[in-house]
């Protein structure tokens, strides 16, 4: 947890906003984050609808923009539970396309590609067979697969439920990341000249993971995942006025005893896609341990709860980021672990909480099951949403 800055340098903030950070992790990550969200309506007094801005990178800017949309973490955890073709009773086509069209313009340059690779291997110009098989790489895409399913649905979920795919017509401040593959900077779709981009195309943008999914081009640039350049970009929540943001990370690496622990043995045992899933955990829970050290000294006024899974969480280990396969197992596990995190550290988030003017639930006494939604009607439930963000408004101006 970021240990909260001083008194005297926090109140020359004292009116400022309250920001939600949802970090990168794949589908895995998006989902557990739900859960945590879900847990959080439990917790506190303000809904996670209410707050004054958002931000999201990966898999966290899809679930950023439903809540920047008046979709509350209630809908979104029963319409995970629920495993609904038609989630929202919008109807899905793949969100993740195979290019097959890009994989035959490719397979036109394997007979030259092929051609000049073994040439140069039998002249002897330096290439071994070594070469020769990485030189086959050039014939692979940008990318496998397509994820414009993203924006399609998200831009027809928007339509359909009256909400917006723009930026400027949202009621609360939204910032998506993505990282521009030509120049390596980070980009914030939500401010400035990327403003006008649909929030929608955004996230495909944002979601676009280097070499699983090709890269997304807006207006002649090409953006891949935002979580290549940092794992949550809290200082952009900062730099537009927070100075409390509660910022929920799932990636963390596992602590593995080879020994005793719960894979019983070592990593590399289990093949190649645990040693890649750890590795990638491993180096974005480094920057977000890096990045934490530099907001606690650059930004003393800023309070920062981090809401993360511990490093023996196995639910979140044993599935692969990318994989919606037990959702329902994941985000029961993401409300467990935040209510389990407001537990060890129930005085200390009180009262960072209450400076700020939110109240919070005894942690104690909320089930770590999730309670069932009282209404069973999508429009019930959207409406029961809307009715959370009053309520939460009249307590702040009580």
């Amino acid at each position: 947890m970021r240990t909260p800055g001083s008194g005297a340098r926090r109140r020359l903030r004292k009116h400022g906003k309250v920001a939600l950070v949802c970090a990168g992790g794949g589908v895995t990550g998006a989902i557990y984050e739900i859960g945590c969200l879900r847990a959080l309506e439990e917790l506190l007094d303000r809904s996670v609808l209410d707050l004054d801005l958002y931000v999201g990178v990966s898999g966290g800017a899809f679930v950023a923009a439903l809540l920047a949309n008046g979709i509350s973490p209630r809908e979104l955890f029963d319409e995970i539970a629920a495993r609904s073709r038609n989630p929202f009773g919008v109807p899905v086509s793949p969100l993740y396309r195979l290019g097959v069209s890009e994989f035959f313009k490719r397979s036109i340059r394997a007979p030259k590609v092929i051609a000049e690779a073994v040439m140069t291997t039998l002249t002897g110009e330096g290439r071994n067979l070594s070469d020769l098989a990485l030189s086959l790489f050039e014939l692979l895409p940008p990318g496998l697969l397509d994820n414009s399913g993203i924006q399609d649905y998200l831009a027809k979920l928007f339509r359909e439920r009256g909400a917006t795919d723009r930026f400027d017509q949202l009621t609360r401040e939204l910032y998506l990341v993505a990282v521009d593959l030509d120049s390596g900077e980070a980009v914030c779709f939500g401010e400035g000249e990327h403003r006008g981009i649909p929030v929608s195309k955004a996230v495909q943008a944002s979601t676009a993971l280097p070499g699983l999914y090709r890269p997304v081009r807006i207006a002649g640039r090409d953006y891949v995942d935002g979580g290549v350049k940092k794992t949550a970009h809290i200082n952009l929540a900062i730099r537009h006025g927070a100075d409390l943001v509660i910022c929920i990370n799932p990636m963390v690496p596992i602590l593995n005893n080879t020994l005793r622990g719960p894979l019983h043995g070592h990593l590399s045992n289990k093949g190649v896609t645990y040693v890649l899933d750890q590795a990638l955990r491993i180096m974005l829970h480094g920057r977000m341990q890096y990045g934490m050290e530099r907001y606690e000294t650059e930004h003393p006024e800023v309070d920062i709860l981090l809401i993360q899974p511990t490093r023996d969480d196995m639910r979140m280990f044993s599935y692969n980021i990318m994989r919606m396969s037990a959702r329902k197992v994941v985000a029961e596990d993401g409300y467990r672990s935040a209510i389990q995190s407001f537990r060890h550290n129930r005085a200390a988030w009180g009262k960072t909480l209450r400076r700020h003017g939110i109240g919070v639930r005894d942690p104690s006494r909320v089930p770590l099951v999730v309670p069932e939604h009282p209404y069973r009607s999508a429009v019930s439930r959207t409406l029961s949403g809307s009715l959370d963000i009053l309520s939460s408004r009249l307590k702040k101006r009580a």
